[in-house]
């Protein structure tokens, strides 16, 4: 277990290598210069090089053509760097300290999480998707060319989002290291890199001047659960009434328990937590509705449930795109300058040029996880027009969003303010030229990508129930209220201002989903309709009717957001200047947008297979989670600077015990899914995914041996699919291990 997790240590360093120049080229404008990204630049822009080269057949995919990409990577960087070396040797002489607490902090989480997968490094686990993302892989790694083979369908390529499990094989090629020990690895390293992404960005965000305090993000991000955990316990004990454990409605903890004891790791449900949401079909059965289910990940759930999925490979990218926009953010602003007929090809140039790293990152989140795509753009623009209202209205204007005439004083004239709509009308060509040039640097995917996803759907039945939304991001709550407070008392806004829009929004969303739901036909309106079954059963206008009132006697959830989302959308049109004079625009966008993904789902959802709000929920919220978690971070170093007024010391101490309530989940869940991994599998204390085979399955550990050892390229297999979601048997197990096609 040490050798490989060595050898794996240094093949990153390796890569960091390879991104630091350019990592401290484009990162000029924060005071780490990207240092903490170069591991994570360097190996997705060697992948992405690896990937277009195999694409157009000018290398295979091999571990020889990684490193030639890296050293390739690395030269470019070096070319960029030409002449400012002396800016390197100034930057660390002021950096240093932050260098060896980022490298220590990557070396001591990978340590730390390498040793937590050796008690679970199983691959069959039931509830989990790993035999899809090990049946990637494997796929991958036996691929000579782009685009890889699917190996749950013989005779077509992979249609997903598949780049994290190509920068992971890639891992594994230059390790030397087969997939299965390198699936918990790169577990270990996507954890380490995600932990110095959070450091960074905070540190930034505070200039920074607290480095040290900036060690919360890492822990706020990665080790903190919700709030679910630490009601298991009290549940358990019996320490509060029935009716809390009723109204609250959460899967598994609504009726009081049969005995009263202290809760252990060996009846601790750390599935649960994940499960915190649940929505109710209008579909009755003897006068009640069917229970609907609701995923609701956070970051330290799935890197305990260890699965290597999309959502998590893309996490230390996502963080590099926030990262890119708030070195965006503070970039030096410069007077504008109108440009002249004769330099229109050469401004537009420099442009695509400038924005050419932003275009990589964002698209490469589309290979990586596309839900992340629209989400981190946007992000990016909303900075871009900020910046661009910034530079060029007068210095002491006040915010004048319809851009009204304003008469000068001097001479009488009728100016016109420059105002934050011109800025956004003026910042649309290039938002869409970002947005088309992200598709573009990862084009052949998107011709090849087949998904399920058929549109949005309104959501007419279900409003998130408020005390169950709470206990999903209880750990953050404080910090994100009192964000919105400040921000709105900033802006001079009376409480009922942002509730009195909160509402309006609230009517005015229900009713367009209401409408649409109508209209277009939502799923269980058109099942009313045609009168045909869905889900196996048949619903009435006894079910639809409950629902409704079930929805509308419960707004609190959608109409808080929209107040919160309103107040802050005014702070920043009425005093954006003064918020960035106290440096609070950055995290007031980041606490924005998350409000504004966990509000979509109250009324909009992505139709899938499920034709349910449980994936939207899932990916929204999991994105919330890591916004909210820098904010928290951030606002907490920031209050223990004595700056703020006598109020936030009550809720930096009340912020602090519902952290400390969130890792309840992280002391639990962690032993917890060791011992049960070990009732059901044993071969713990080791990193390969697939041991425990040889001493449960040794027949079919030599067959799948002899597979990988003597079969090479992709000829077809036939193998019985099974179900979905079960034990090892039924899941393709020799399509999985060893990367073959089925049928």
């Amino acid at each position: 277990m040490l050798l490989p997790s060595l050898i794996w240590y240094l093949i990153l360093q390796l890569f960091a290598l390879s991104g630091l120049p350019l990592a401290f080229s484009w990162f000029r404008n924060i005071p780490s210069r990207g240092y903490a990204f170069a591991k994570v630049l360097g190996l997705l822009l060697s992948g992405v090089l690896m990937w277009w080269g195999s694409i157009l057949h000018l290398w295979n995919n091999t571990a020889a053509s990684a490193l030639a990409a890296a050293a390739v990577v690395a030269a470019l960087g070096l070319w960029r760097m030409r002449g400012h070396w002396q800016e390197v040797r100034l930057w660390w002489q002021s950096q240093r300290a932050f260098v060896w607490v980022t490298e220590g902090l990557f070396a001591g989480a990978f340590l730390l999480w390498t040793m937590v997968r050796a008690t679970q490094p199983q691959l069959a686990t039931i509830g989990g998707e790993k035999w899809m993302e090990i049946a990637f892989l494997n796929a991958i790694l036996r691929s000579p060319t782009m685009p890889p083979h699917d190996p749950w369908l013989s005779g077509f390529a992979i249609s997903y989002y598949y780049l994290g499990y190509l920068l992971l094989g890639m891992l594994s090629q230059v390790a030397a290291i087969p997939a299965t020990l390198a699936f918990n690895l790169g577990n270990a390293a996507w954890f380490a890199l995600a932990a110095v992404g959070a450091y960074s960005i905070v540190n930034d965000l505070l200039d920074g001047k607290r480095a040290g305090s900036a060690l919360l993000a890492p822990v706020l991000l990665l080790l903190t659960g919700n709030g679910a955990a630490f009601l298991q316990v009290l549940h358990a004990r019996g320490l509060l009434p029935s009716w809390f454990w009723a109204w609250l409605d959460i899967r598994g903890l609504n009726q009081p328990p049969e005995t009263a004891t202290w809760m252990t790791p060996a009846t601790f449900d750390w599935w649960r937590a994940s499960r915190t949401l649940h929505d109710y079909a209008p579909i009755s059965t003897v006068g009640n509705l069917i229970d609907q289910e609701v995923i609701d990940e956070f970051p330290a759930f799935s890197f305990i449930l260890g699965d290597m999925h999309p959502h998590l490979l893309a996490l230390p990218f996502v963080l590099l795109a926030i990262a890119l926009a708030l070195n965006l953010w503070k970039r030096p602003e410069s007077p504008h300058v109108e440009q002249t007929p004769g330099g229109f090809v050469r401004q537009w140039a420099n442009k695509l040029t400038s924005w050419l790293p932003y275009a990589v990152v964002l698209g490469a989140l589309g290979f990586l996880n596309t839900w992340d795509f629209p989400i981190y753009w946007a992000l990016i623009v909303a900075v871009a027009v900020l910046k661009q209202w910034r530079e060029r209205r007068a210095p002491d204007a006040e915010a004048n969003v319809a851009g009204e005439p304003q008469s000068d004083a001097r001479d009488g004239a009728v100016t016109h303010t420059y105002t934050f709509l011109d800025a956004v009308w003026h910042t649309l060509p290039e938002a869409a030229m970002l947005g088309v040039a992200s598709v573009l640097c990862f084009f052949p995917f998107w011709l090849g990508l087949r998904s399920q996803a058929g549109g949005l759907l309104p959501n007419v039945f279900n409003a998130t129930h408020l005390p169950q939304f709470v206990v999903m991001f209880l750990p953050l709550a404080v910090p994100v209220i009192a964000l919105v407070l400040t921000a709105g008392r900033q802006a001079a806004m009376k409480w009922y201002e942002g509730m009195g829009w909160g509402v309006l929004i609230t009517v005015l969303a229900f009713l367009l989903a209401l409408g649409l739901g109508l209209i277009a036909g939502a799923p269980y309106i058109a099942a009313l309709r045609q009168g045909a079954p869905i889900m196996g059963m048949t619903i009435d206008n006894d079910a639809v009717i409950d629902s409704l009132f079930r929805r509308l006697l419960n707004p609190w959830t959608g109409l808080l957001l929209a107040a919160g989302v309103m107040t802050l959308a005014f702070a920043l049109l009425r005093s954006e200047a003064a918020l960035t004079e106290r440096h609070l625009t950055f995290p007031v966008l980041l606490t924005l947008l998350g409000l504004g993904l966990t509000l979509t789902p109250e009324f909009l959802f992505l139709k899938d297979i499920f034709s349910t709000r449980m994936n939207t929920i899932f990916k929204f919220y999991f994105q919330a989670w890591i916004l909210w978690s820098l904010v928290g971070a951030w606002w907490l170093a920031k209050t223990t600077t004595g700056e703020s007024r006598r109020f936030m010391a009550v809720a930096q101490i009340l912020s602090i015990v519902l952290v400390g309530a969130g890792w309840v989940y992280v002391g639990y869940a962690i032993p917890a899914r060791a011992q049960q991994n070990e009732g059901l599998y044993g071969s713990a204390g080791t990193l390969d995914g697939a041991a425990w085979l040889r001493e449960r399955q040794a027949a079919d550990w030599e067959a799948l041996a002899w597979l990988n050892t003597h079969i090479s390229g992709a000829p077809v297999i036939l193998e019985a699919p099974g179900g979905q979601y079960r034990a090892y048997v039924y899941e393709g197990r020799v399509s999985a291990l060893t990367g073959l096609p089925t049928v």
